[in-house]
């Protein structure tokens, strides 16, 4: 018999979007679940020993739309949610850094910042590129230098 949770068979499985609506729809059915289990048998007359009531299944009925309710509000929040965060993410060109903006737009990391954010942007050099660069300065003026006589 074949494994139908094996990751090739079930790619759902191991996708994070999907497990968290997964389990926020298992809670609202855990719900729904124990509204019932109340209306059937009771619970605050067996834990609390008070007088036994009979069944309200219009009240059931009643609670659990309204969790069906609030389960598509959370689970399709949730959604949109994760794809807002999606289309949010900025895609970097690995060889130049530039930012893409929009399909056929790119721009400079400088450029970006300065339109998406009120963050200021000033320039420095990291102590990586700093050594880098005096050792580029350095080696220049050696080369330029005219050889003593």
């Amino acid at each position: 018999m074949k494994n139908i949770f094996n990751h090739r068979a079930n790619p759902l499985k191991h996708d994070g979007f999907f497990r968290v609506a997964f389990w926020q729809l298992m809670s609202f059915f855990m719900l729904i679940l124990l509204i019932w289990v109340n209306e059937v048998l009771d619970l605050s007359a067996l834990w609390f020993g008070i007088g036994p009531g009979h069944p309200n299944f219009f009240r059931g009925c009643a609670l659990t739309i309204g969790v069906i309710v609030i389960a598509i509000v959370t689970i399709g929040n949730t959604f949109l949610q994760q794809k807002r965060l999606l289309q949010d993410l900025i895609v970097i060109c690995s060889r130049c850094r530039k930012i893409r903006v929009n399909k056929n737009v790119w721009s400079t990391l400088d450029q970006y910042v300065h339109h998406h954010s009120l963050t200021p942007v000033s320039h420095g050099l990291c102590p990586d590129c700093y050594g880098e660069a005096l050792h580029e300065v350095n080696t220049q003026k050696k080369e330029s230098r005219p050889p003593s006589a």
